[in-house]
């Protein structure tokens, strides 16, 4: 069995909102994913504006909506009451949710992770956790996020192990490295045959350097000690809407395929 998993940071409800939230469900329903794992979503306090509401129903997937980060945002000119939070969707069983808090600075705002057991064939259980790190430039603060998501995934028995999100730094970098070496994480990017140019930042484009901060990395599995098999992996929502010129986000998404058997 083949199994697809996407990450993209779904930005808010920054932009021409309802327009490109309509740019972004076409993007993942073409891009065929059975886990999407979704940053920033967006939903107001009253529930009109529900980014992750409003893919499940278009998608006809089942949605774990994570609230956070509540304060008064723009929606169309109009300050609303809000919140950025995580969110997963998925046409695979589901066999239980975990949240988990990271450390967090008041600059920052609360974080959280979301850590949804999946069945993708009877008896075989995929863990996959989806995180949103600090944006700040505080390595030390990163670490810390990332040293009890580690401890938390380490402790599944899931035979598939998966982080994915927004890690806002790139997976080559010494705060990140520090961490994911020490528990053998491996790229999924790079297990995938993933190419050059890698780059997850729509404003990077315009610089010489394209910036990648949205990563899939998979632990060995409980008891197995064994790695899951990614057929392919890749970068996808990078194109402009041929309609609108709109981006689906100001983040691409990244996209791997898994064989499970």
């Amino acid at each position: 069995m083949e199994v697809t998993l996407l990450t993209i940071n779904t930005w808010k409800c920054d932009g021409d909102y309802y327009i490109r939230r309509a740019v972004l469900f076409r993007e993942l329903a073409a891009a065929g994913a059975q886990v999407i794992l979704c940053q920033e979503c967006f939903r107001s306090a009253d529930g009109q504006a529900d980014t992750l509401g409003y893919l499940a129903a278009g998608l006809g997937m089942s949605a774990y909506f994570l609230p956070g980060r509540k304060k008064e945002r723009l929606l169309a000119g109009e300050k609303v009451a809000s919140f950025s939070g995580l969110g997963i969707l998925t046409s695979l069983p589901v066999l239980g949710q975990t949240v988990i808090d990271l450390p967090a600075s008041a600059a920052d705002g609360d974080r959280k992770a979301q850590l949804l057991t999946l069945e993708p064939l009877p008896g075989y259980r995929m863990l996959i956790a989806n995180i949103h790190l600090t944006h700040l430039r505080d390595d030390r603060l990163r670490r810390e996020q990332l040293q009890v998501l580690l401890k938390a995934v380490g402790e599944s028995d899931a035979d598939i192990r998966l982080i994915g999100g927004d890690w806002n730094a790139e997976l080559d970098s010494p705060a990140l490295q520090n961490e994911l070496q020490p528990v053998r994480a491996l790229d999924c990017y790079r297990l995938g045959g993933g190419t050059a140019p890698r780059i997850s930042l729509l404003e990077s484009m315009k610089n010489d350097r394209p910036v990648c901060v949205d990563h899939f990395v998979t632990l060995p599995g409980s008891g197995r000690d064994i790695y899951p098999s990614v057929l392919h992996a890749g970068i996808v929502l990078n194109k402009p809407d041929a309609a609108t010129g709109l981006y689906p986000s100001d983040h691409f998404g990244i996209r791997i395929t898994l064989l499970i058997d």
